[in-house]
């Protein structure tokens, strides 16, 4: 069937916005990320431009606050006028990081941008060699906080074109984001939407192919938690209404986390070399002329090397080679750190069940682990410091899965010391 209709969907720009911690930690890594974001976005221009798409949709957050640089909106401004002149309107929903109240500047955007309004559900009609080929149903948060369902005020009732719902929502309560216009799959499914153009959750998801729902995530990852491919998606809908979609990557930079298992590494050397050639196979990978990655390596198994590792300065030593072997070159790698979560070579049942002090030790780390009252006051200290603002910012919240990493690297730790370990 021929393509009747094709549009290129993103949200989360965050233009401008800094990358969170690492930055201030690795101040060397400032310049390389100074504009990774805004590249990003233009990228997704490039992109319109290329596929001849009949429009843009960008579902909130198009800018991280209210103290937004000129260069930022200078850049938008810019970027948007290369699609007014290809005739290429642009569909834009305030979210909750600019909400309309924001909006106020003294730059002016060009014709084809259409701004959603906050009083009410906002009709968008987009026409094509003179026909109407989809209306577009959408609203701008007017506030940062916005706790009501919105996706209750849309009704697509005419179905002679293609209906299209925008919003920037978080569809499901998901906990690792605020909960802002918070709504269900049924609440969407109700309003009788073909597809539903998301934004707020940084993680690209299809929740549905049935009318299609989907988060295109962020453009480009902020932090070692926003891994993997930052991007948008293309989606194409027939003559026969029949519609489909691909996810289009970004990024600049890309974020990556890695687990290898060293039970078979011998000697730092080896480990060293390892990790050197997986910097190499990172590097032969990328695509879309990104500038480099950020890399966690999360080292597993039983390893002869736990003593050397956990008790020397061994892994801080090859960070440290690789960061000068790879950092400084275009693209580039940088580690952003080597966790272990290595074991003794000891098998810890051998001890379990012993009347000694190491018997002792294992069994109260194991019933720590399954105490869920011990378990929430040992987060509560982990967390307190973070009640600090300025503390706040160069630390994240300690959760249940990363307390437990913790108790089973200190129980690791506690029985190589014990057990005589060297």
């Amino acid at each position: 069937m021929t393509t009747r209709i094709k549009f290129i969907h993103c949200a989360d720009l965050h233009l401008d916005s800094p990358f969170q911690g690492l930055t201030t930690k690795e101040p060397s890594l400032a310049d390389r990320f100074k504009h990774a974001t805004n590249d990003a976005f233009v990228k997704i221009i490039d992109l319109c431009l290329s596929e001849k798409v009949d429009f843009l949709t960008i579902a909130g957050d198009t800018f991280d606050g209210a103290d937004r640089s000129l260069h930022a909106q200078i850049l938008l401004r810019d970027q948007l006028e290369r699609l007014y002149k290809a005739g290429i309107p642009v569909i834009i929903a305030a979210g909750n990081h600019d909400p309309l109240c924001d909006w106020l500047t003294e730059i002016k955007y060009p014709e084809n941008v259409h701004l959603l309004g906050s009083d009410k559900v906002d009709k968008v009609t987009i026409e094509k060699n003179g026909k109407v080929i989809t209306t577009i149903f959408g609203i701008s948060y007017s506030v940062r906080e916005v706790t009501e369902n919105l996706s209750l005020k849309f009704l697509a009732e005419a179905k002679d074109t293609v209906s299209i719902g925008m919003l920037h929502a978080n569809v499901g309560s998901k906990k690792e984001h605020a909960v802002y216009s918070p709504c269900t799959i049924n609440d969407l499914k109700a309003a009788n939407m073909d597809i539903w153009l998301l934004g707020h959750i940084h993680t690209p998801e299809v929740l549905c192919d049935n009318p299609l729902i989907l988060y295109p995530g962020n453009i480009q990852g902020r932090h070692i938690n926003e891994d993997g491919p930052r991007g948008c998606y293309i989606i194409k809908i027939d003559s026969s209404r029949k519609i489909s979609y691909e996810f289009k990557s970004v990024q600049n930079i890309l974020w990556k986390q890695e687990e290898i298992n060293v039970k078979n590494i011998l000697t730092s050397i080896e480990l060293t070399d390892l990790l050197s050639d997986k910097c190499e196979e990172g590097l032969s990978k990328l695509i879309n002329d990104e500038k480099g990655i950020v890399i966690r390596w999360k080292l597993t198994g039983s390893s002869p090397l736990y003593h050397e590792l956990t008790m020397t300065d061994k892994v801080v030593e090859t960070k440290e080679i690789l960061v000068e072997r790879f950092f400084n070159q275009t693209p580039f790698v940088f580690p952003e750190s080597i966790r272990l979560s290595i074991k003794p070579e000891r098998k810890r049942e051998d001890y379990l069940n012993q009347e000694n002090f190491i018997g002792d030790f294992l069994r109260l780390a194991g019933k720590v682990k399954n105490d869920d009252q011990m378990k929430t006051a040992l987060l509560e200290i982990l967390n307190q410091p973070l009640s600090n603002r300025t503390i706040r910012k160069y630390l994240e919240e300690v959760d249940e899965t990363e307390l437990l990493d913790i108790l089973e690297n200190s129980v690791n730790l506690g029985l190589n010391l014990l057990s005589g370990g060297k």
